[in-house]
C-alpha cells in the first residue's frame, strides 16, 4: 500500500469511510505510525509468512517494526503527524472516547 497516498486521500473519501466497517456512522481514529507501518508491510508479511491470522501478521510486524532503522520510524512518524492533521481536518468535531 501507498501510505504516501493514503495519508493523502481527499476529505471526502474520508468522510466516507464513516458509513463503512464494522460499526457504520462510527468515526475511526487516525492511524499511529506503527498502525500506518503494519498498514503498508501486513500483506508482505502475509506472502512471505503464508499466515492469515492477523495476531500472527501484527507479531511479526511488530518485531519488525524494532528492528527497523530510526530514519523509517521518523519517517511513519511523520506520516501519523500528517494523518492525524487530516483527520482533524475532515471531522473537526472528532473526540477521542473510549469504550469503559
Amino acid at each position: 500500500i501507498d501510505i504516501e497516498a493514503w495519508i493523502h486521500r481527499p476529505i471526502e473519501v474520508r468522510r466516507a469511510e464513516i458509513g463503512t466497517g464494522k460499526q457504520p456512522g462510527k468515526i475511526k481514529r487516525p492511524l499511529n505510525a506503527f498502525m500506518l507501518y503494519r498498514k503498508a508491510y501486513q500483506n508482505r508479511a502475509k506472502d512471505l509468512w503464508k499466515h492469515r491470522s492477523h495476531q500472527i501478521i501484527s507479531q511479526i510486524c511488530g518485531k519488525s517494526w524494532n528492528l527497523e532503522s530510526e530514519s523509517i520510524r521518523n519517517q511513519f512518524n511523520a506520516w501519523a503527524k500528517i494523518e492525524r492533521e487530516k483527520h482533524q481536518e475532515a471531522h473537526p468535531s472528532y473526540k477521542f472516547t473510549p469504550a469503559r
